[in-house]
């Protein structure tokens, strides 16, 4: 993670020619789903219940496509996963949703949608990242209007060990 980003979602870049100082400068791209974004982080978190591990992976590609996975495993064994279906970037904050396909947990359903946000805390000791817990039983369609939403509703958990980049 580091302290100086790139902002595709926030940020374009305009060539001025020399001959022409003063050529217009294109305004900022408005968009957040410029390709190329990143959202990755593993890790452990506490949990009232104990401690909880997490690995997710997220990349949109050139074409606005997205793939990815995440795995949440909670302190008594209990596990599911997802493919990723959407997920959005905004500054340094990552919001990723995708529809359960595997889990050992009664309560869990599979086929339905799961979702969480993650904050880049930057690089260092002192840096501090963000996961928030996993909805999960999510109907479909309520991935897409927490991606296009981008909410930090969902209680956040600092990561205690590991890592978070959102790109």
């Amino acid at each position: 993670m580091s302290t100086h980003r790139l902002l595709l979602a926030t940020l374009s870049f305009a060539v001025v020619s020399c001959a022409d100082p003063t050529a217009p400068v294109p305004e900022p791209a408005a968009s957040v789903w410029a390709p190329g974004h990143r959202v990755v982080g593993s890790g452990h978190v506490h949990t009232p219940a104990g401690l909880r591990e997490f690995t997710f992976h997220s990349v949109e590609h050139p074409n606005g496509d997205v793939t990815g996975s995440f795995k949440v495993v909670l302190p008594n064994g209990l596990f599911f996963e997802a493919d990723v279906t959407c997920m959005a970037v905004e500054g340094n904050t990552g919001w990723v949703a995708g529809t359960i396909r595997d889990t050992n947990a009664a309560a869990v359903i599979v086929g339905t949608r799961s979702l969480f946000y993650a904050i880049d805390g930057g690089e260092g000791a002192s840096a501090t990242d963000i996961v928030s817990i996993a909805a999960f039983n999510v109907a479909a369609g309520g991935d897409l209007a927490f991606c296009d939403a981008r909410p930090l509703a969902l209680p956040p958990l600092t990561v205690t060990a590991g890592n978070v980049q959102v790109r």
